[in-house]
């Protein structure tokens, strides 16, 4: 169990302790005017059955609320509830003479019902109650001895005016803890979903790369086989097939133990090698060497996923790569002649779209698409606080 969990479990705890303990607070003043004052039975039946009425109401709205938090009463328990809760302060001064300790299981009632409301409805609801119960306090209540006229109906008015409280607050504060637990749990579960995301990404880039070399080492592995002088040449292929699939294993593994490194110059060296013996040249402007290690782990994957992708989808020659530094931070241009008359609204890879996701997690952005001049461009540009 998690540390939020518990959290909101000692939070419905303290829900239940509270509630005890509102039993004495609440319902002990009207249970000791019954003793004190002995009303008739006529009243005391009635009073008795509301106090119990109350109590299974206010239960059962406990637990419902923490079945399901926030959510309002409806009408028929708003009905209820207004009906009992006068009924208990009219029965209350009439019968023993004395009605604010009742008030205060009434106003249990009208927080029950306020409570997940608007605050103009909230405020509603408070003002009409109180002003219903203490003019029907000054109907009802009969004269106290040594006690002036306004006694009654302004201790009615206060106890419920504040009662409602009790429960407003504190089952306010209950949803507030929950709520804030759900906003964790939805956040982990969004960390979870974004994490598959990266490794479904980093898969994609490690295994696409290997497999489409080894597709075509394999098939150029065939070839050279057809011909009487290219058996040496195949041995070499096929060696190299062996040592890309091995290479990848490693990435793959590396991937796993969330220690795998990518390097923008040693994926240039692999794809000139791929390159060249795919008969496409490969022209570098730049020098890797004088990027940082962040800059050359994040071009190092924007560079495999090209090197893939000409593979893959092109008919290319010739392949140029540009590495500069401009007023907008570090830019890597990779460029070729494979997709001649390419659509400007083509549709963008898996691999791209992962790439576009990957840059945006580093403050980078990136481009793609067919020139004007026929070529096709992949363009990555980290700003210089990436590194």
């Amino acid at each position: 169990m998690g540390d939020e969990e518990r959290k909101v479990r000692a939070a419905r705890r303290f829900t239940w302790i509270a509630f005890l303990i509102k039993l004495l607070f609440v319902f002990g003043p009207s249970v000791l005017i019954l003793f004190a004052r002995a009303p008739e039975l006529r009243y005391l039946v009635p009073l008795v059955i509301g106090l119990v009425v109350v109590l299974g109401m206010h239960a059962w709205w406990i637990i419902s609320y923490i079945r399901a938090v926030a959510r309002p009463t409806n009408w028929v328990f708003d009905v209820v509830a207004a009906a009992v809760g006068l009924g208990m302060i009219w029965l209350g001064v009439v019968g023993t003479g004395i009605g604010f300790p009742f008030a205060g299981p009434a106003g249990v009632l009208l927080g029950n019902i306020v409570t997940g409301r608007r605050a103009r409805v909230v405020a509603a609801w408070v003002a009409g109650a109180v002003v219903v119960s203490v003019v029907l306090v000054i109907l009802v209540a009969p004269p106290l001895p040594m006690t002036p006229v306004a006694f009654n109906p302004v201790l009615v008015g206060l106890y419920l005016a504040l009662y409602w409280t009790v429960d407003f607050e504190r089952l306010w504060w209950l949803r507030a803890v929950i709520n804030l637990n759900d906003s964790r749990r939805a956040a982990g579960e969004l960390a979870v979903a974004r994490e598959r995301l990266r490794l479904a990404d980093d898969l994609h880039d490690i295994l696409g790369h290997a497999l489409e070399v080894v597709a075509f080492k394999a098939e150029l592995s065939g070839r050279l086989l057809d011909t009487a002088t290219g058996h040496e040449r195949a041995r070499a292929e096929i060696e190299e097939v062996q040592r890309v699939a091995r290479q990848s294993l490693r990435e793959v593994r590396a991937l796993v133990q969330e220690r795998r490194p990518t390097d923008l110059a040693t994926e240039l060296a692999g794809a000139r090698a791929v390159l060249d013996s795919a008969g496409i040249r490969l022209d570098l402007d730049g020098d890797p060497a004088a990027l940082t290690a962040t800059e050359r782990d994040i071009l190092g994957r924007v560079m495999r996923e090209a090197v893939t992708n000409i593979l893959r989808h092109s008919t290319a020659r010739r392949c140029s790569v540009a590495i500069d530094r401009g007023p907008e931070g570090l830019r890597l241009l990779i460029r070729n002649d494979g997709v001649p008359g390419q659509p400007p609204n083509h549709t963008v890879g898996t691999g791209l779209a992962a790439l576009h996701r990957y840059l945006a997690e580093h403050a980078g952005r990136l481009e793609a698409g067919p020139s004007r001049d026929g070529m096709f461009e992949v363009a990555a540009l980290l700003p210089e606080a990436t590194a």
